[in-house]
């Protein structure tokens, strides 16, 4: 069947906007360095892109939950250090304290450096990590401890039993945590309350006559808040590893959701690249065949 004059024509230019028209396109992906910009051009993968973003977005709000969690148990471990170096400079105070040839002039001194190093501690036991003060329990927004008006140092955070604080750090897995001020040093109302304690070691070294015995009972006081010490951070080391864990799991996942989300979304330069020379080589042919048969065409053909 001979093919008329008007279809070659007409075949000739279709070709040619066709070659055009993937070269543009391939052209576009390469400057843009996206597959597509808009849903309409590729449906299916933009739909998937748009769930792996979402997925993406989430896990990095994971990620920040660890990294505040993080972050405040660091604090927690430099405070609770710090505290126990507290403890140590009062444990020998305590010693000479009890040593029988302190004087009762001597012992005054030493108590009122021990009352400077317990408002040390409590000050150190106010510590704050963001709006959060981190041994008041789940009370995060009152001091742990503040002094009342007869100069006793009290906890008013929540009790060691009274809950945890919690925070989402994987998909469908929670973070557990909580320190308050009354599992290290004990009840305000408890004969074991540290802050208790220390204020009757005051009382004694301040005595006219000194009671050696029970001054160096004060000793045990400061060893049991040192093994409390000791605990908690223990706690917070186990705390970190679970952390650690966590943040490398949701690492490795964000890791393979970026690739996938690459594959889909983003231009493979190289083979783009190849692509395009392909696209160029075959617009020049269709322009060098459009050429030759289209000059081929006079107006007799169509008369």
């Amino acid at each position: 069947m001979r093919i008329s004059t008007s279809a070659m024509t007409n075949m000739t230019t279709n070709s040619m906007s066709n070659a055009n028209s993937v070269y543009a396109d391939i052209l576009q992906k390469i400057t843009s360095g996206k597959n597509f910009s808009k849903m309409s051009e590729n449906p299916t993968d933009a739909t998937k892109v748009l769930k792996l973003k979402d997925q993406l977005a989430q896990l990095e709000g994971f990620q920040s939950n660890i990294q505040a969690a993080m972050n405040e148990m660091n604090l927690a471990w430099d405070t609770l250090n710090a505290v126990s170096d507290e403890l140590n400079s009062i444990n020998s105070l305590v010693l000479e304290g009890a040593n029988a040839t302190t004087t009762p002039s001597s012992a005054k001194a030493l108590a009122t450096e021990i009352d400077q190093r317990v408002a040390t501690i409590m000050d150190k036991m106010n510590a704050k990590y963001l709006d959060n003060y981190i041994f008041a329990g789940t009370y995060t927004q009152d001091m742990a401890y503040v002094t009342d008006t007869d100069g006793n140092i009290v906890y008013q955070g929540s009790s060691e039993k009274a809950g945890d604080r919690n925070l989402t750090v994987a998909e469908g897995k929670t973070f557990t945590y909580n320190f308050t001020g009354e599992e290290i040093f004990g009840k305000q109302d408890g004969v074991n309350d540290f802050f208790a304690q220390m204020k009757e070691l005051s009382e004694l070294l301040n005595a006219d006559t000194l009671d050696y015995e029970a001054i160096r009972e004060k000793i045990g006081v400061i060893a049991q808040a040192q093994d409390k010490i000791t605990q908690t951070n223990g706690k917070v080391s186990a705390y970190v590893t679970k952390l650690d864990t966590e943040h490398q799991n949701n690492t490795d996942t964000i890791l393979n959701l970026t690739e996938d989300r690459v594959d889909l979304e983003e231009v493979d330069i190289t083979k783009a690249a190849s692509d395009l020379a392909n696209a160029q080589t075959a617009l020049q042919a269709s322009y060098l065949v459009g050429t030759r048969v289209l000059g081929s065409v006079s107006l007799l053909d169509y008369i």
